[in-house]
């Protein structure tokens, strides 16, 4: 299993990206569409940075081929550019954008762990860093994602209650997984299951309050 993919599988990582998809959730419900944007577009650039860090240490690297490098500086210049992209207002476009972009971070990852050599990424802590900023982000884009799906004017007549009862729920939620950090490995996939259903659950709560 490649190092990105131990990242991912980890009950760690598992329930940091529920809880960056729940505070995504939250940021959704008590901020505007721009503010969403922003959000967004803060993921993104953070992300950026940490590949322009990866560019360096890929050029200074002793330990890869010419052919190498070139392969994998390739795909992080493309990775580059859909990132670096301005805002899309409009919801195709904004589909677009997120597609190219998550399809580009894939292309990047699969290249990456097979050249990338030295003790910077065989440490794993690129990898690391790469799964966190990448969970922040796709958390962002899925938000954006359910918003856009409706530009009707009833999306910006929310009912507080209900918006209420559904940020409630999310306190709650990102109280469970702080509390499940503490089980035990043993029981891990167990845990990641129930907590996953129970953001599930709030997910097509907040959908339908946008409908």
């Amino acid at each position: 299993m490649s190092r990105i993919k131990e990242f991912r599988a980890s009950i760690g990582k598992k329930l940091d990206s529920l809880e960056h998809q729940a505070l995504a959730l939250e940021a959704h419900l008590t901020q505007t569409k721009d503010h969403a944007m922003q959000r967004l577009e803060q993921r993104k650039q953070q992300l950026r940075d940490l590949l322009d860090q990866v560019q360096v240490d890929v050029q200074k690297s002793k330990e890869m081929a010419a052919q190498a490098k070139l392969e994998v500086q390739a795909k992080l210049e493309h990775l580059q550019v859909q990132l670096a992209l301005g805002k899309a207002e409009a919801r195709d476009t904004f589909e677009e954008q997120r597609a190219k972009t998550l399809n580009a971070l894939s292309e990047f990852e699969s290249i990456a762990e097979e050249k990338l050599k030295g003790a910077s990424f065989e440490s794993g802590k690129v990898w690391e860093d790469l799964v966190d900023r990448t969970s922040r982000l796709e958390a962002e884009y899925e938000v954006l994602k359910d918003r856009f799906v409706s530009e009707k004017a009833k999306q910006e007549v929310v009912l507080e209650s209900k918006k209420e009862e559904l940020l409630a729920k999310l306190v709650l939620f990102k109280d469970q997984v702080k509390a499940k950090r503490v089980v035990v490995q043993a029981k891990a996939d167990v845990l990641e299951t129930d907590l996953r259903q129970g953001l599930d659950h709030i997910k097509a709560g907040v959908r339908r309050l946008f409908e």
